[in-house]
C-alpha cells in the first residue's frame, strides 16, 4: 500500500522525511564522536572538533514526534502534480534580525527563542549558490551532522580550522586551539553588488591540505622548534618569534594570520547573524558598525568581491571584523535577548536539541493549530533499532523492533554448510558495523556468540545486542532439515544465501529465492 493509499499526503512525507534526516543527522554526529573515518559515514563531511567527548555526543531529550493529516495544495502544476501553484513565502535572507523575528513571529507564531532554535537546522547541509546565490557551508567539514556547532560558530567560540578531506586540527603556530572572526562580504553574483553576507576566518597557520600551497608558506613550516606547528609571528614592535602567551604583533601577514577554511568556507547569512549582531541592512548593504564605513563603496565598485575593507596608513585597505553590539530585541519584549539565547544554545546542545524539538514540531503543525486534523503516528522509537547505512557498500541494514532475549536463552555460533565458508561463523564486523563471516575466534568472541529472541524469530548478537540483518530482514523462520536448516525471511519470504560471502571474503550475505544448496544450509554450534 503507497503512502498516497493510505490517505497520507505529500506534505506528510516531507514531514516524516524532515524528521528522519535530523535522526540521520544525529546518529551521524554521535558515531564520528566515536571515530570520525567510520567507514559507514560520508567522508570529509563528519570532521568534529571535540571527538571522543562527553560533550561531542549528541543526546536530545525526547524524539521528534510525526503527525499526519495535511492536505495538499489543491492547485498545483498540470503535468507535476507535485508541483504547488501557490508562491512560497520566504523570510529575507539579507535582512537584518528585526525582520527575521517580524517573518517568524507573523508565519508561525514563534517567539524570539523558537526562533533562535529553529535556526540551528543549518548545522546541517548547505546553500547552493545557483539556487540562493549564497556560497560555501555553514557549518565547514560537518555538514552531515546534526549538532551545536553552528551556534558555537555564530557567538566565536575558538575554534579549529579543519582540512575537508583528512579532518586534520589546524591551529596556530603552538597548537592552540585558533581565536576566530567574522568579517562582512560580497561575491557581487548581482548588478548591485549582491547578496551580502558574513564569513568567517580562523588566526591559523597555512593548512598543508590547502590546494593553494605555494613556497611562501612552505617556509613556514621549515625547521620548527618542538611543539611548534609552524613559525610564529613576531609580537607587536618585536623581530623575533612571539611566545606562546604573546599574541601576534599582525595578525593580517606573516605566518600566522587570518585565513578562510580552504574549500570550506563557514559563512552567515544577515537574517541570522542579525539574531546575535545588531546591525542593520540598507538596500541590501551591511552597515551601522564600526569598520563597515566602506563596504558600500565596495559593493557599488567594479572588483570581484567586496569585503569590510578599512583604511590601515602605511598597509592600505585592510580585511576587518565590524565591531556591532549584541542583538538585544527580545519577543516578546521583556523576555530573552535573542545574543544570550544564541550563547545559551553553544554551551548547552541538550538545551537546544529540546527546544528545537518544540520548535520543529510546532512549525510542522502550522496551519493546523485550531484543528484537529493531525494525528500523532505510531511509536517507532520505543525498542526500535536502527543502523546508520553503509554507504560504500549500499547497505540496506534497516530499522526493526527488536525482540527480548530470556536470560536463559543458550548461546551459540552460526555456521554455514558451504565448504568454502569451514572455519567461519557468522559475526558482527565492530570495525565496519556490517554482518558476514569471518574466522572462528579463539578464545571465543562475543560479537560472533548469538541467542534466540523469545519469539525465536531474531539472532541477537551478544556483543551489540543488534539483530542478525540480511538486506533489511532480522525476523526469520527456521526451517529444521536434519543437521542443519533454512533461514526464511519473515519480510520478503526469501532465504539468506551466502554464495557471494563463499566467493568473496568480506561479501555480505543475501536472500534468495530458495534453491536447497549448501550456501542456504546452516547449523549451530552450541557453546
Amino acid at each position: 500500500v503507497s503512502l498516497f493509499e493510505s490517505g497520507k499526503s505529500r506534505a506528510d512525507l516531507w514531514s516524516y522525511a524532515a524528521i528522519v534526516s535530523v535522526e540521520f543527522g544525529i546518529d551521524t554526529a554521535n558515531r564520528a564522536c566515536n571515530d570520525q573515518f567510520d567507514p559507514r559515514l560520508p567522508k570529509s563531511n563528519t570532521c568534529t572538533q571535540e571527538p571522543n567527548t562527553k560533550n561531542c555526543k549528541v543526546e536530545p531529550s525526547r524524539p521528534i514526534q510525526f503527525q499526519y493529516g495535511r492536505a495538499d495544495c489543491a492547485k498545483h502544476d498540470k503535468k507535476f502534480s507535485y508541483k504547488a501553484t501557490k508562491a512560497e513565502q520566504h523570510p529575507n535572507p539579507v535582512a537584518g534580525g528585526p525582520d527575521t523575528i517580524k517573518y517568524f513571529k507573523e508565519e508561525f507564531g514563534f517567539n524570539g527563542r523558537e526562533t533562535v532554535a529553529i535556526f540551528g537546522a543549518h548545522t546541517f547541509g548547505r546553500p547552493h549558490e545557483a539556487i540562493s546565490l549564497f556560497p560555501y557551508t555553514w557549518t565547514s567539514a560537518a555538514t552531515n551532522m546534526f549538532n551545536n556547532q553552528y551556534y558555537k560558530n555564530i557567538v566565536g567560540y575558538d575554534m579549529w580550522a579543519q582540512e575537508k578531506d583528512t579532518c586534520r586540527l589546524v591551529g596556530d603556530a603552538y597548537g592552540k586551539k585558533p581565536k576566530v572572526r567574522w568579517v562582512a562580504a560580497s561575491k557581487k553574483i548581482t548588478k548591485r553588488g549582491g547578496p551580502s553576507f558574513w564569513i568567517k576566518e580562523n588566526h591559523v597557520c597555512p593548512s598543508v591540505g590547502n590546494q593553494m600551497w605555494t613556497e611562501d608558506k612552505q617556509r613556514c613550516i621549515t625547521g620548527l622548534a618542538e611543539g611548534q606547528h609552524c613559525i610564529p609571528d613576531p609580537p607587536l614592535g618585536g623581530n623575533s618569534s612571539r611566545k606562546p602567551d604573546e599574541a601576534d604583533g599582525d595578525p593580517h601577514e606573516g605566518c600566522e594570520q587570518w585565513r578562510f577554511i580552504f574549500g570550506k568556507d563557514e559563512i552567515a547569512l544577515n537574517c541570522e547573524m542579525g539574531l546575535y549582531l545588531d546591525f542593520q541592512v540598507n538596500d541590501g548593504v551591511i552597515e551601522g558598525c564600526k569598520n563597515l564605513e566602506l563596504f558600500g563603496e565596495y559593493m557599488a565598485n567594479g572588483k570581484s568581491k567586496a569585503w569590510s575593507y578599512v583604511d590601515v596608513p602605511g598597509k592600505g585597505h585592510v580585511v576587518m571584523a565590524p565591531e556591532c553590539e549584541k542583538q538585544k530585541l527580545a519577543e516578546p519584549v521583556g523576555s530573552e535577548p535573542t545574543y544570550k539565547i544564541f550563547e545559551e544554545y553553544a554551551a548547552d546542545q541538550t538545551a537546544w536539541l529540546d527546544d528545537f524539538t518544540d520548535a520543529f514540531e510546532k512549525m510542522m503543525r502550522n496551519g493546523y493549530q485550531e484543528t484537529n486534523h493531525l494525528q500523532d503516528g505510531p511509536d517507532v522509537h520505543t525498542n526500535v533499532d536502527c543502523d546508520i547505512q553503509d554507504i560504500k557498500r549500499h547497505s540496506t541494514n534497516g530499522c526493526y523492533i527488536k525482540d527480548d532475549v530470556a536470560a536463559d536463552s543458550p548461546k551459540f555460533l552460526l555456521a554455514s554448510k558451504h565448504k568454502k565458508l569451514k572455519g567461519k561463523v557468522f559475526e558482527y564486523n565492530l570495525d565496519t558495523g556490517s554482518y558476514g563471516f569471518g574466522k572462528q575466534a579463539n578464545p571465543q568472541a562475543d560479537n560472533q556468540i548469538w541467542q534466540l529472541s523469545k519469539s525465536g524469530q531474531q539472532f541477537v548478537n551478544v556483543a551489540t545486542g543488534k539483530s542478525l540483518s540480511v538486506q533489511g530482514s532480522t525476523n526469520f523462520e527456521i526451517e529444521e532439515k536434519g543437521d542443519y536448516f533454512f533461514l526464511k525471511s519473515k519480510f520478503n519470504g526469501l532465504y539468506v544465501d551466502c554464495k557471494m560471502a563463499a566467493k568473496k571474503q568480506g561479501s555480505p550475505c543475501r536472500t534468495w529465492d530458495r534453491n536447497g544448496g549448501v550456501s542456504q544450509r546452516f547449523y549451530r554450534i552450541d557453546l
